[in-house]
């Protein structure tokens, strides 16, 4: 009786040892989004950029601000130029697809935009890094989205 007993046991514990296993999966620091936006800008240029508010998020994008616990976006400030960079802090992991069906749209968008006669555009475009990591989706469109990426993943401990 013993036996069969601790042999149920050791199959339970062994079975939540591969389920939290399977789980377990690292979140990035919950680091606040000002954090995020005072690195940015303090390391790296964001001249020809301007922060945006929430209508431009919802012009550019076509989601509410308010579905978001933070969001963290700079829009270029002439209309030929595409550099930008998105954050959003999502209230839930499953809340990031819709934002990352958003950014992969808002490319889209832009390439059409710039289809024909915007080749430096449309290069910038075609090297955007999308991120995703826990609750948060970045966006960067730059000639430094991949440095801009690599500071935000150190910031989150990455």
């Amino acid at each position: 009786m013993k036996k069969v007993f601790f042999s149920g046991l050791a199959a339970i514990l062994a079975l939540a040892g591969v389920m939290f296993l399977l789980l377990y999966k690292k979140d990035p620091k919950d680091v606040p989004l000002t954090d995020v936006d005072q690195m940015l800008t303090r390391n790296f240029s964001v001249e020809g950029m301007e922060p945006a508010k929430d209508m431009r998020f919802k012009r550019s994008y076509g989601l509410n601000s308010a579905d978001y616990e933070e969001i963290l976006y700079y829009v270029p400030d002439n209309t030929m130029s595409v550099n930008e960079f998105l954050v959003v802090k999502c209230f839930d992991e499953a809340d990031t697809t819709d934002v990352v069906t958003a950014c992969e749209e808002r490319i889209a968008a832009q390439k059409r935009s710039f289809d024909g006669y915007g080749t430096n555009q449309t290069a910038l475009l075609n090297q955007a890094e999308l991120y995703v990591s826990g609750r948060y989706v970045c966006l960067f469109v730059s000639e430094h989205a991949a440095e801009w990426l690599a500071a935000v993943k150190k910031v989150w401990g990455e």
